[in-house]
């Protein structure tokens, strides 16, 4: 798969891990720069970088920005009974696998916890992470007050029911077909700023076509990566010494702005970013570039 998106080519590469699987994934931005793993969000795969034009952004900030599909996502072989922490592990042997030293990592969304994973699980090869629109674990209460009813019910299948959640993600992928009308439909319960980024020219068939590269291969790596990201984590978030910065908007209706303030409290030195009037779409599409400068500059220090 390639595709030109805002100057940039995002064309798949495919990384063979210790035990044979592979990881699939884009090489964006300036290939000298400082490495960034972006970590997508869910149900979505690498290829939401080309809707946010990440590929742009980061060749405007100077950094080398590497987007990878989690297992059994997209290009990515499937992983059973992963868990987050062995996420941190695939993403060590990554970095490995393409000659890394330190790299930052930045999570988007969903893509949260396992980012926060790569902070617990490998701190040492890390030069800072960037959370952005960041969701939270489950078992902390307060944390969903004020979440979209559409969302908070996908969520709760994603933890307690497999079986729905891949009926419910099997037509998401089949209105994938109808562009226009999907993303109509998903913004009903967006905010203001996610809808002016929703109705742009273009935006439609994008989303659509990260959603459906996504599950290329099936639900399941879908499924099992939103289950795990749903469920509690199983690690602690805490101050590992390694900068942090946080970005959320204050109108955030799938991730309400209280969990940026909840991770703020876990990692006292993070930087906390709350953006007025942002939604969850429209902080990433407005700042991508800031937050890529940001993880530049941290990494020369």
């Amino acid at each position: 798969m390639a595709g030109l998106n805002g100057g940039s080519v995002y064309e798949e590469k495919s990384c063979t891990l210790g035990d044979g699987r592979t990881l699939a994934y884009f090489d964006l931005g300036d290939p000298s720069g400082p490495p960034v793993l972006h970590h997508h969000g869910a149900p979505s795969g690498k290829l939401e970088t080309a809707f946010f034009n990440l590929g742009e952004a980061a060749a405007k900030a100077g950094v080398r920005l590497l987007a990878v599909d989690r297992p059994g996502i997209g290009g990515s072989t499937p992983r059973l009974g992963r868990t987050l922490l062995e996420w941190a592990d695939d993403v060590e042997a990554f970095a490995d696998r393409l000659g890394l030293g330190k790299f930052s990592v930045m999570g988007y969304s969903m893509g949260t916890p396992s980012a926060l994973a790569c902070l617990h699980g490998i701190p040492h090869r890390l030069n800072g992470v960037s959370i952005v629109s960041g969701s939270g674990p489950s078992d902390v209460p307060g944390l969903a007050d004020g979440r979209s009813s559409d969302v908070a019910r996908v969520l709760r299948f994603a933890q307690h029911r497999p079986r729905l959640t891949s009926a419910v993600l099997a037509f998401m992928k089949f209105g994938t077909r109808s562009p226009e009308k999907m993303i109509a439909a998903s913004g009903k319960s967006m905010p203001e700023a996610d809808q002016a980024v929703a109705a742009r020219s273009g935006a439609a068939p994008r989303f659509a076509a990260f959603l459906a590269d996504a599950m290329r291969n099936g639900t399941t790596g879908v499924r099992d990566d939103m289950r795990l990201a749903a469920s509690p984590w199983g690690f602690t978030v805490a101050d590992s010494g390694v900068p942090a910065f946080i970005w959320h908007g204050t109108v955030d209706r799938n991730v309400p702005v209280a969990t940026a303030r909840w991770l703020s409290e876990r990692l006292p030195s993070a930087q906390l970013k709350l953006v007025e009037d942002g939604g969850h779409i429209s902080v990433l599409d407005a700042s991508a570039e800031t937050v890529l400068e940001q993880l530049h500059q941290q990494a020369l220090r």
